[in-house]
């Protein structure tokens, strides 16, 4: 298996408040090879919460320079909807304005659900600015426990309205199966079921690797669009290296017994170095590979 390029990274966050200084924090070190320059914003009350990633693809490219971080620009351009589920904005449906920075970014909004043995763990939704892999999209991944889910525009304030609830998607037609966890618990065959496809993800997806943590294996099943069936989203997703992504179109042809055929994507890869920060309100945020996760 051949180890791909690690590429040097820069991680940068500004927290704003407007009125006071500026908040800056910057994090370096190395991304995989797949990693994109990618930005967002979003408001978190009274606070300008922004998150940059670039990558460079020399040695010690990100190395700190003799000056300050360059800060970013304060054109302002396309104005969206901004909200986070950190101070419970969007659920409640108190969208602010927020101006974008840079003529490349579009209006979005992240959505992410995860739930386990029936316990709901964590469901964010995040509205704002960005330049995120995977716009205009949308694109995701959902199964009976996880659902991760981005869509971007380009006109004003043209991601308002109510959150978006995987429940409201239709179904597409689609029946993947769904677990995750290893051959033992969370994907035996005791715990591995059909699920209905809804929206946009009309490819059934199978992800193996291994966990960053417990260095243990781990794989994923579920119901994806296509920009998934690539490595990095999943990667950094799940936060899996070693990792070889398979997708097909089929009712049920993920299971763990077939052949999957066709494969797309299917090439094993190292995952990425994952890398986060913890903000001031003591959240920890990640840039999508698609996706602004939250722990």
């Amino acid at each position: 298996m051949g180890v791909p390029l690690l590429l040097p990274l820069l991680f940068l966050v500004q927290t704003c408040i407007p009125g006071s200084e500026e908040l800056e924090v910057v994090e370096r070190g190395c991304a995989h090879s797949e990693k994109t320059n990618r930005t967002m914003s979003y408001r978190l009350g009274m606070q300008i919460i922004t998150l940059t990633e670039a990558v460079c693809g020399s040695n010690l490219c990100n190395q700190p320079s003799s000056g300050r971080v360059p800060t970013f620009p304060r054109s302002r351009f396309l104005e969206c909807a901004s909200c986070a589920s950190s101070d419970l904005s969007c659920e409640r449906g108190r969208d602010q304005s927020l101006q974008c920075r840079s003529p490349r970014e579009q209006c979005l909004e992240v959505v992410t659900h995860r739930s386990l043995e029936g316990i709901l763990e964590d469901e964010r939704h995040t509205r704002g600015c960005g330049n995120l892999p995977g716009c205009p999209g949308p694109t995701g991944f959902h199964n009976n426990h996880t659902f991760h889910f981005l869509q971007c525009c380009n006109t004003t304030k043209c991601n308002g309205g109510p959150v978006l609830e995987l429940q409201n998607l239709p179904p597409n037609g689609l029946q993947c199966y769904s677990c995750e966890g290893n051959s033992t618990h969370g994907c035996s065959s005791e715990e591995t079921s059909l699920t209905a496809c809804r929206g946009p993800m009309n490819q059934c997806l199978e992800a193996t690797g291994t966990t960053e943590v417990e260095n243990a294996s781990y794989t994923v099943r579920g119901c994806a669009t296509p920009s998934w069936c690539q490595s990095l989203h999943v990667a950094e997703a799940f936060r899996l290296t070693h990792l070889n992504v398979s997708c097909c179109s089929g009712n049920g042809c993920n299971h763990p017994n077939l052949d999957i055929q066709p494969r797309v994507g299917g090439a094993p890869r190292t995952g990425p170095v994952h890398l986060s920060f913890t903000v001031t309100l003591l959240m920890t945020a990640r840039l999508w590979g698609g996706t602004l996760l939250w722990t």
